[in-house]
This record gives C-alpha cells, structure tokens and sequence, in this order.
C-alpha cells in the first residue's frame, strides 16, 4: 500500500488525470467521499466548481488518491497506472533500433504495427476481474528471446459472452507449460462440443478456476516474454488478461495485395506455411495442437529472417457481399416487421426468413444495390465488432412486448460471406464457360459442323444431368437417330442451336440453386459456433 502511495506521488499529471476521471466513472468513494465532496472539503475557495481533473494541480489530484485505503480500490489505481508504463514501454521498445531487437521482439513489433492491433487489443483492463501483465525493464524485454503460444477453447453462456473452458500453452520447443480444464461459473446454453469435443461431462473433472489459470498465467509470462496466438484477442478476451508484447499470426502473414484486409485462417496457414493440414474436414479443435501449430509459424516466419511476407497460395478467399445482411439469432419474441423498422422508410429492404430453431430465427435482408446494404449495416444501432471469421457484425438490443411478457432481447446483424476460389471448387467444376465462337452462329457447311453440335448437345445434358446428383431427378432426353445422324439442314442446325441455349439456361439457373444452398449452408455454420 506504502509503495503504490509512492508511485502515485511520482506520477505523471496525465496518469493521474486518467485514474481520476476513471474513479469518477465508477463513483468510489475515499476516506472523504467522491471527487466532488473531496474538492468541498479540499478547497474552500473554489470547492467543487471546478470538477474537471485535468484543470486540477498534481498535488490536488494526489491527495484524493490518497484518500483511498481499501485494497481493491488501490489495485484499481495500480493497474491504470502499470497500463500507462506498459504503453510507454511499447512506444520505447518501438523507437528502438531494430538491430537491437530480438527476432520475436520485431515480430511484435509487426503486430503492434497492424492497422488492426488498436481495435482488437483494447480491453477493459481496469475491470476487477481482468490481469494486467507488466512488461518490465525496456532493456531487458528488447533483448528476450523467450516465447510461448496460447490456444483456448470456450463455450457460449446464457448472458451471450464467452467462458473458458480449456487453456494450452507451449514454449519454443512445443514443449507444455499449461494444460488445464477450466471450471465454468456461468450458466451454459451451448457448450459447442461439436467444435472442441469438450462436454459437458469433461467439465465436471476441471479442477481449476480461470483466477487459478490467471495466477499460472503471471508466472510464466514474466519480463519480456512474447505471447503468441492466431486471434490472439479472442483468446486474452477469455482469460481475462491483458499482456501487451504479443505476435498474432492472423496479423503478421498476409494475403496478396487487394486481400490485405483478410485474416487468414490457422489451418490454411498451417498448409500454406507448413505444408500440412491442421484438422481433417469437420473434425473438432484441438486445444494443444493449436497452440504447437501458432508457435510453428513464427518459427517458420523466423527462419525467413524478415524478408517480406511469406507467399500464401490462396484456396479460399471470402469477400463481403454488401447485398446482403444476415440477422441471426434473432428471438421469435422479435416479429420481422420490427427488423424492418432499424432500416430507413425509404429503404428497398425485403426481409427473407431462412432458418428456424426451437426459440431463435435467422432472416436475411436482401437489398437492391450494394451501397444501400452498407448504409443499412451502418445506419443500425448497436455495438460494432466481428465474428469469429473477421466480419463485422452488431450486437442490437431491443425491448419488445411479447404476448403477455416484456424485456430486452439482444440478437445479432453481420453482412453475408459469399465463398469464392480461385482454384476450382466443386461448385466451381460444375460451372459451364462454352466460348461463343463466330463459327457456331454460321450455317454448317460440313459435316463436321453438324457433328460437333450434336457432341456439344450429349455434353452439356450430361452434365446437367452430373450437377444434381442429391436431387434423384434424372433428365430423360429422347435420343433420336435423327440427333446421331449428319445433317446438313440448316433447319437442324437451329434446332440444335435452340437445344444448346435451352441447356445452358438450364445449368445457370441449377447453379443459381447452388449457390444459395451453400450460402445457406454457410449461415448455419456460423450459428453452430455462436
């Protein structure tokens, strides 16, 4: 207590105007009441008429601090202020020159440097359950080597946040450091087996509790150690702590220019990088896997000695298909008449329902032109985020009526994913690209000609009849021997042309079918990991 007394004297005014104006937020009260009443009794010639902190001298600032005694209210102080030495650490640590880095330190570097870091970095430290990491001395964190890589799995609670559930951490030799159950203290309305294995009969053997993990968490990540992750903010989110010297592998290898706003997936970096796949098809997360493979490519990225960005070959690439938005998890308390009031009168929304459950819909709203759909998106009101695939979504909150009931639900608004590749997917495959050439719209006047639209004509019906193999529906075409013999008439000729337009229009639409089937399908993915 004696020694946070002391550093607070030593403070600099802006730190102590920040641990003010957050002491405001909260109304703590000292020894002598709240900041207000502290300035009546303070100073008898201006009392509490000037409540603004930053117009306050240090000495008038520090004396309310002092005022202060219950423990928790001082640890509250401390970690404004270690936040404050940890960001002036960074800044230290980032002038320096980058000779006298470590290799991990400017891989840290890179991520703090990432357009990105800002927004998914800042956490509500302060909180009373939260850890705050101290970097400690800048001469001894610029020159530390020393690594470990976290991966958490976490399950869905019935207030809409996360809990952990399992944490792994690794050193540079992927050697296990931490491996622990974490005992649940919420109620869970999803414990996302399908994605972790974790059950809820695992659970009942967890033994530690997530201050527990906190407590092993602040002795392994000691003075200038670097943490790293894919996602990294998710997993701190969970844990509850805040260490500020990290390497995001999701930040830190890129996609080629024109997809540098992307965040690759762990598993395509992993065979893109490393040459090999994370996780079979479907199969479930592993915690400790996950972990290896994070360090593993900051290895990789090590051994490049910083020459640039690693290639990636992209099979998977998702664009934002700003014609659409997706409400999902949406009460059924809450009517789609209601959904429409968030957009604007004028707006060319149509609201679709396009999956059902028990309790919760989803309904896509489709719009006219791309700018309406991002206006749309922009113009409701709720908090901003992403999801777990980096796309931004809103958190809305309503109050509604429902039959006899009434109170606030909340649900969620993200724009849609549209799945494209530029290696041929199966989707792909089945899309037909028939060149028009001049010579098919000019008469036959060989037999080849006539040949050649009648091959063209057993093509494309089969692979019409190829494209629905689900759909027991077999396209039965009366082969003529007219159609196998060579004719030259140019009435034949346009018979076969009309065919071949008829079949094609045909395939579009059957990959118009396609395509919203797996954007459907897309959808009920994402509800599966809410």
């Amino acid at each position: 207590m004696v020694k946070i007394r002391k550093i607070l004297a030593l403070a600099e005014k802006e730190v102590l105007i920040d641990i003010v104006k957050n002491v405001q937020k909260r109304k703590m009260k000292g020894a002598k009441g709240e900041w207000k009443e502290f300035l009546v009794e303070y100073d008898s010639q201006l009392g509490d008429s000037l409540l603004d902190p930053s117009k306050r001298p240090p000495a008038c600032l520090v004396a309310f601090l002092n005022t202060f005694t219950k423990e928790q209210d001082l640890e509250f102080c401390e970690k404004i202020m270690t936040y404050h030495s940890n960001r002036k650490a960074i800044e230290q640590l980032n002038k320096s020159c980058i000779d006298v880095q470590s290799s991990p330190q400017k891989l840290a570097s890179l991520t703090f440097e990432h357009p990105e870091y800002p927004k998914c970095f800042s956490f509500p430290s302060y909180d009373e359950d939260w850890v705050m990491m101290k970097i400690g001395k800048v001469s001894k964190a610029i020159k530390s080597t020393r690594m470990l890589s976290v991966d958490c799995e976490m399950v869905l609670c019935e207030d809409k946040t996360e809990s952990l559930v399992q944490v792994c951490i690794v050193n540079r030799n992927l050697e296990v450091k931490l491996n622990e159950l974490v005992k649940l203290d919420k109620p869970v309305i999803d414990y996302r087996t399908q994605i972790h294995g974790i059950s809820a009969k695992d659970l009942e053997r967890a033994t530690c509790s997530l201050e527990d993990i906190q407590k092993s968490m602040k002795k392994l990540l000691s003075d200038g150690v670097v943490l790293i992750g894919h996602s990294l903010d998710k997993d701190l989110k969970a844990l509850k702590v805040d260490h500020s010297r990290v390497i995001d592998t999701s930040l830190i290898f890129k996609y080629p220019e024109g997809h540098t706003h992307m965040r690759p997936s762990l598993n395509h970096l992993r065979k893109t990088v490393l040459g090999y796949d994370l996780r079979e098809s479907d199969a479930p997360h592993n915690c400790l896997a996950d972990a290896q493979a994070a360090m593993k490519l900051v290895l990789a990225k090590l051994e490049n000695k910083f020459d640039g960005v690693i290639p990636l070959k992209i099979k998977e690439v998702f664009k934002i298909e700003l014609v659409k938005l997706l409400f999902h998890a949406v009460p059924i308390a809450v009517p789609q008449k209601q959904l429409r009031r968030l957009f604007p009168k004028d707006s060319t929304v149509k609201l679709q329902v396009s999956l059902t459950g028990e309790n919760v819909y989803n309904s896509s709203a489709v719009f006219k032109e791309s700018m309406e759909a991002c206006n749309g998106f922009e113009s409701i009101k709720g908090e901003e985020g992403k999801d777990s695939s980096g796309v931004p979504q809103k958190v809305i909150s309503l109050d509604i009526k429902y039959k006899k009931d009434a109170g606030s639900v909340s649900f969620y608004v993200r724009k849609v994913l549209k799945k494209v590749s530029s290696d041929k997917n199966p989707a792909d495959k089945r899309s037909i690209q028939v060149e028009e050439t001049k010579e098919q719209n000019k008469k036959p006047t060989k037999n080849s000609d006539q040949y050649d639209h009648v091959k063209e004509i057993q093509r494309l019906k089969k692979d019409l009849s190829d494209r629905s193999p689900a759909d027991k529906r077999s396209i039965q075409v009366e082969e003529t021997e007219d159609q196998n013999k060579k004719q030259k008439k140019h009435s034949d000729q346009c018979d076969h042309d009309k065919e071949i337009r008829r079949l094609k229009k045909e395939i579009k639409e059957r990959d118009s079918e396609l395509i919203h089937a797996q954007n459907i399908l897309a959808d009920l993915i994402k509800i599966r990991e809410l």
